[in-house]
């Protein structure tokens, strides 16, 4: 009984998070995603790779100087994730 008492709530709090997001919801567009990339810096681009399970963009490229660029977007809300230069 003790074990239920703590599954239960978890497993309702995952189907609650899991309605949040839609399985409907629209992902942005790699156009979108191009424009945030330049906007952070990014002029080659390398890679952009949609992750539909994760609804994840991920960006690859470099910057004016040649360093690398790599960019994570939550593909639903557009907020970048992970920017990181080398």
């Amino acid at each position: 009984m003790r074990l239920m008492s703590v599954v239960l709530p978890t497993l309702l709090g995952l189907a609650i998070g899991l309605a949040a997001t839609p399985a409907s919801a629209r992902y942005l567009d790699i156009e979108d995603v191009r424009a945030m990339a330049f906007d952070k810096g990014i002029v080659r681009l390398e890679e952009i790779e949609l992750n539909r399970r994760r609804g994840i963009w991920k960006v690859e490229g470099d910057d004016a100087y040649g360093h690398e660029i790599e960019m994570k977007v939550d593909a639903v809300t557009g907020r970048i994730i992970k920017l990181e230069r080398d």
